[in-house]
């Protein structure tokens, strides 16, 4: 049997993550300086499952804030999961991601969010798929916006100042289902450099004296293209108004004498085409993160543009008890509820719920697919579809 507890030793944590991900020597010297931090700050907690003294696995606990429908909640990030290869196929992620959910649990994250190497596995311990973002490679030079009717002033810089911060966040407060940053990940975001690094940078958009628009890209070498040539990418693009966004894209346009391709990541739903004089050369849809509920009743007052109803639901949650059970689900007022009951129309497990509550899908398309069973006493009662957008990485 395992025993969870931090990891206290930096060279230990780092050489199992090295193996695991095969990570190249010039990131693995920018992560040794960056990792004593992670044992240093409130943001992660590194966690290890250990057989005596051997460490046997590890995983990253980040303490975020997300929005979800129309809250912000506290969130458990799951990340840099891995295994020693004498302990593969022997549970220790397994007792991990168990253990992880009394840990979220205690520290009162209501949901988790993870990359998953293996979607079915973690299925299988109440995750599920939830956000998606587009990926498109195109020219700048095919960028197509009519001339601007005001001024739109533009600021490029290394580090993200208090008004790109303070921009951010209000975003990501009211946006799809965005991660805010604290100090923590501003600090860290820019300071975690490696030798493929060309550039980063920030890009400020303000019209009328506020902060409307912002665009942050890398240039970089990547280590997976063929012919080795520097890669400019696009990984935040926010903006409050059309105008706004019309100036993003010119600042793109404006690359043209020097860079061949953009890469972008947008939400899923964003809309390109009008914006492009062609087709972009790339285009496709990215699977990322997959959801879980920690606790049903740490959801309880979270805000969902719902009528109100109430449904009774038989909750199958083998890894948390405190889940497992008959609940009724109420929303009132625009506002959720979860409480224990003694009789249910729906039956289905935590990470079909966890779907369903995150906006991913709903009732009728898991009754549907069969990921949900519904009684004779089921009427249709539904929380409504949304879309998913985490944007930022962890």
């Amino acid at each position: 049997m395992f025993e969870y507890r931090r990891i206290e030793s930096v060279k230990d944590y780092l050489d199992l993550m090295r193996f695991s991900f095969g990570i190249p020597g010039g990131w693995m010297r920018s992560a040794s300086k960056h990792a004593s931090e992670v044992f240093d700050d409130d943001l992660r907690d590194p966690i290890g499952a250990y057989d005596e003294s051997i460490l046997a696995a590890e995983y990253l606990l980040f303490s975020l804030k997300m929005r979800l429908r129309q809250s912000v909640i506290s969130m458990g990030g799951v990340g840099n999961v891995c295994t020693s290869p004498l302990y593969r196929g022997k549970g220790a992620v397994k007792f991990l991601m168990e253990r992880s959910l009394e840990t979220m649990r205690e520290k009162k994250q209501a949901v988790s969010l993870l990359y998953p190497f293996n979607a079915g596995f973690y299925r299988k311990l109440g995750w599920e798929e939830f956000d998606s973002m587009l990926g498109v490679k195109f020219s700048p030079g095919m960028i197509n916006v009519p001339e601007l009717d005001c001024e739109v002033n533009i600021e490029e810089m290394e580090d993200a100042d208090s008004e790109i911060r303070e921009f951010y966040n209000d975003y990501a407060s009211s946006h799809y289902t965005m991660i805010l940053r604290d100090a923590e990940m501003w600090k860290n975001d820019f300071e975690f450099r490696t030798d493929e690094d060309v550039s980063k940078k920030f890009v400020k958009f303000k019209k009328d004296g506020k902060t409307t628009g912002m665009l942050r890209y890398v240039f970089l070498y990547d280590n997976f293209d063929k012919d080795r040539s520097p890669k400019f990418v696009v990984t935040m693009f926010l903006a409050d108004d059309i105008v706004t966004r019309h100036a993003m894209f010119r600042f793109l346009k404006g690359l043209s004498l020097q860079i061949c391709h953009v890469h972008a990541y947008l939400p899923p739903d964003f809309v390109l085409w009008p914006y492009l004089n062609d087709r972009p050369s790339e285009m496709n849809i990215i699977l990322r993160t997959m959801i879980r509920i920690v606790d049903l009743e740490l959801l309880n007052g979270l805000k969902i543009n719902a009528p109100d109803m109430r449904v009774g639901i038989k909750i199958s949650d083998k890894q948390a008890s405190w889940n497992n059970g008959v609940f009724e689900m109420c929303m009132k007022d625009g506002e959720l509820c979860f409480s224990r009951s003694d009789s249910y129309d729906l039956e289905c497990d935590i990470a079909t719920l966890s779907s369903v509550v995150g906006g991913k899908s709903d009732f009728r398309e898991m009754i549907e697919f069969g990921r949900v069973k519904a009684t004779n006493s089921y009427s249709g009662q539904d929380l409504p579809k949304t879309t998913p957008f985490v944007l930022q990485h962890f």
